[in-house]
């Protein structure tokens, strides 16, 4: 797997065609790495240790980043009708 630059994202059709700027698709990379779990725990204020250690950075900016982005691709990229998706229910059956 090739590691593409952000310009390189930022240059592919999707991206182009999503309107997505730079710092988006830089937060997205970040979300798709280890910095998850990190607004993960803020999103869901758990586990209170990981908070703990994030000595009160709320990563407001980049989490917004985040949900722009997402929102952006999400208007141009549909699921197929066949295709099954499962969502985190954190611990619900």
């Amino acid at each position: 797997r090739a590691i593409k630059s952000l310009d390189e994202l930022l240059a592919t059709d999707l991206c182009k065609e999503a309107n997505l700027v730079w710092e988006e698709v830089l937060a997205l990379r970040l979300y798709s790495g280890p910095m998850y779990m990190k607004y993960n725990a803020l999103l869901r204020e758990m586990p209170q240790e990981m908070i703990d250690k994030l000595k009160g950075n709320m990563y407001t900016t980049t989490i917004h980043l985040i949900v722009s982005g997402i929102l952006k691709l999400s208007k141009v990229q549909k699921i197929p009708r066949d295709r099954l998706v499962y969502r985190g229910l954190g611990g619900r059956r």
